[in-house]
């Protein structure tokens, strides 16, 4: 306590060297406890998502088996999908999971990637070649179909509409680059996404993000516990000393921007910044992950995961809310 003419009476000053040498061990734990805990990963909540306990999981028919994208009607009063062999847009009832109204657009083909944007559905076949769907509401619809510089080799996947770049995400599968010498097995540490400027209709050759998967290791040690470690470990191939990564699907979330992209191989979630660093990797359970294939978020945040059905049984959309 301060007296007057600035000093400290011996009584007083006794007494603040006693509350300051029970208050620091207190506050040193504190310290500690919390680098230990940015350390492991355990205190920052990069993924606001309980991600293996969903609130809600919907079984789907047996159409959507083999379901390949998720996203939103135009209207947002659905749940819109696609299977990987049929050129038809499934509108799902986000209560049910029923199937409540079927468009189709296009001939059987490999359909991997769906997004909505404003009034229109954009739907990618593995080959690269894109869709874009108007008039939703009509019984029959009319497709105006593209073909950019992706290729075969890229086994495009993910599909996912960047508002604030008016551009939509591609995110490639296997090889990252558009030479023809460029094959999964020459680059394989290295995972693209690619970017279509809406505006300007045409693809940048050179990849919007670019994921080194040999970052993956050292990500891990910094930001997960033995125990976390010991869950990834399990997938990491060992003669290559690499994480499994190939993208199935991507979007962005609508507050903070992050992009969220699965590997339905290795059955794992990474989550990028806007710049396109790794701030958060998670490992998928595969009893309620089986196949994820599509990610969408609704405007509230709630997280939406399809997943493909195993032999016995049907797909599923699991539902997460932030925690």
């Amino acid at each position: 306590m301060i007296v007057a003419g600035g000093s400290l009476s011996p009584r007083n000053s006794k007494n603040e060297s006693m509350k300051l040498f029970f208050y620091i061990p207190i506050l040193a734990f504190l310290f500690i406890n919390c680098k230990s805990q940015l350390i492991h990963g355990q205190s920052s909540k990069v993924l606001p998502y309980s991600i293996n306990k969903p609130h809600i999981m919907l079984e789907l028919p047996e159409a959507l088996k083999e379901i390949s994208g998720l996203t939103f009607s135009p209207n947002g009063e659905h749940l819109c999908a696609i299977n990987d062999e049929q050129g038809i847009i499934f509108f799902i009832n986000k209560n049910t999971g029923l199937v409540d109204r079927e468009l189709k657009f296009n001939g059987p083909g490999d359909y991997e990637g769906i997004e909505t944007v404003r009034k229109k559905i954009f739907v990618i076949k593995s080959t690269g070649t894109v869709f874009e769907i108007s008039d939703i509401e009509k019984k029959k619809v009319e497709s105006k179909k593209s073909k950019y510089i992706l290729k075969k080799s890229n086994d495009s996947e993910g599909l996912a509409f960047d508002q604030k770049n008016n551009r939509l995400l591609v995110a490639c599968k296997s090889a990252p680059c558009l030479h023809e010498s460029c094959l999964i097995h020459t680059c394989k540490t290295k995972r693209a996404i690619y970017a279509l400027n809406l505006e300007t209709n045409k693809f940048d050759p050179t990849p919007a993000f670019e994921i080194d998967l040999t970052e993956l290791q050292s990500f891990l040690k910094k930001n997960k516990s033995e125990d976390e470690l010991n869950v990834f470990k399990k997938i990491i191939k060992i003669e290559n000393d690499f994480i499994p990564f190939h993208p199935s699907a991507l979007a962005i979330h609508p507050r903070s921007g992050d992009i969220y992209i699965l590997s339905s191989k290795g059955k794992t979630i990474m989550i990028l910044n806007s710049t396109g660093e790794i701030i958060g990797l998670e490992k998928l359970n595969k009893k309620i992950h089986s196949q994820p294939e599509g990610i969408v978020f609704g405007k509230d945040g709630t997280l939406y995961i399809s997943n493909e059905g195993k032999k016995e049984g049907n797909g599923t959309v699991s539902i997460f809310r932030e925690i």
